[in-house]
């Protein structure tokens, strides 16, 4: 029996990445399909895991957002001609399905199954539909989000909610429970994929303000952008801090997250799926710049029944975090009760098997 051959399409960051790494995770135990991965080459370095193990096909592409212009022309002509090359490219592949994880990468390979009136599925990550996908939206079989309400979605769309797929390292980790082992408090800082500025500006400031006791029992683990690196080490040194490790890039997040007490962290979907996956509480920051504010929007409704709490960052000062972590760190209660709400948003079933499902629900009403 010939496998029904399904292409996967997405952007380069984790938001994207990691969604279509658990999908693919899933259906590769499927024996029944075939999967091939057709990006763009600036996504490369980021590929691993399943994904990595698939053919991968790469065609041009580039966002046309925030640019001259010129360079809009210029990133139209780039469209149109990854476009082409994923025409191509699915002429030659045939597939019965392409399932797009959003991101500019993924924008010619789905118009060309448009074109080519090759079935069209989209997952959405965050609350609020992403341009490329907002301009895919109305020529699909189905959009799958992660969070109700979704905003943007075109009406008469036909949608499934199923929750963020989660990378397998991280549901390796699930039903860790969470610490509760007083002697230390773990502190994460995470930044998204490149750190974040605002944070090396802020959140020293305020670690470095807390009472001696609480800086004698902190351990702290935080992303920092490499060209902050020297003067955050300066503004932690002779801190008091019991221990500190600092990198612009951390590769066992998953183990460090097992051992967390507390994140602070942006309010990517992605990110907010895995503290849920391991019930981790979050102190989140959302990203001022994101594209219609939607990291605001994740964080609203994942703090709504108490799993993290939600703050500005144009009204956040170091002083309102030391008092916030203060609070925290002596109510080690407050934050027990906030982690089993990060567990209680949790999909009962995996997000990545509904979606996996949807996806073969497809394909047997294509057959028929």
């Amino acid at each position: 029996m010939k496998k029904k051959l399904i292409v996967l399409t997405t952007g380069g960051t984790g938001g994207h990445i990691f969604p279509a790494e658990a999908v693919a995770s899933y259906l590769k135990k499927e024996s029944d399909y075939k999967l091939v991965f057709v990006t763009d080459k600036r996504v490369q370095k980021r590929i691993s895991g399943t994904l990595a193990t698939l053919p991968i096909h790469y065609i041009c592409a580039t966002s046309v957002t925030g640019k001259t212009l010129l360079g809009k022309f210029n990133a139209a002509v780039k469209l149109a001609y990854g476009t082409l090359q994923a025409v191509r490219v699915l002429l030659r592949l045939r597939p019965q399905l392409v399932i797009g994880f959003g991101g500019y990468a993924s924008v010619p390979t789905v118009l060309a199954a448009q074109f080519l009136h090759i079935p069209v599925a989209l997952h959405e990550q965050n609350a609020v539909l992403g341009r490329a996908n907002r301009l895919l939206a109305r020529r699909t079989c189905l959009i799958a989000t992660t969070f109700t309400p979704t905003k943007q979605i075109p009406h008469g769309t036909n949608t499934i909610q199923t929750g963020m797929p989660v990378r397998p390292q991280i549901t390796k980790k699930a039903g860790v429970p969470y610490p509760t082992d007083t002697k230390e408090f773990r502190l994460f800082i995470m930044g998204g994929s490149q750190g974040a500025r605002a944070f090396s500006d802020i959140l020293p400031k305020a670690l470095v303000a807390l009472s001696p006791e609480l800086k004698a029992k902190l351990v702290l683990t935080q992303q920092v952008r490499a060209e902050d690196m020297d003067r955050v080490q300066e503004e932690y040194r002779n801190s008091g801090i019991k221990s500190i490790n600092l990198s612009p890039f951390f590769d066992n997040v998953p183990e460090i997250l097992s051992e967390t007490h507390l994140v602070i962290s942006r309010s990517g979907s992605s990110s907010l799926a895995e503290f849920s996956a391991l019930g981790r509480p979050a102190l989140l920051i959302p990203l001022p710049t994101a594209a219609d504010d939607h990291q605001t929007e994740n964080a609203r409704i994942w703090t709504a029944n108490g799993a993290g709490w939600l703050m500005v960052e144009k009204e956040t000062t170091p002083e309102i975090i030391t008092e916030r972590l203060t609070s925290l760190m002596e109510n080690p209660a407050v934050l027990l009760n906030a982690a089993e709400c990060a567990l209680n948003t949790k999909p009962k079933t995996s997000a990545e098997k509904v979606l996996s499902d949807a996806i073969i629900n497809i394909l047997k009403d294509k057959k028929k």
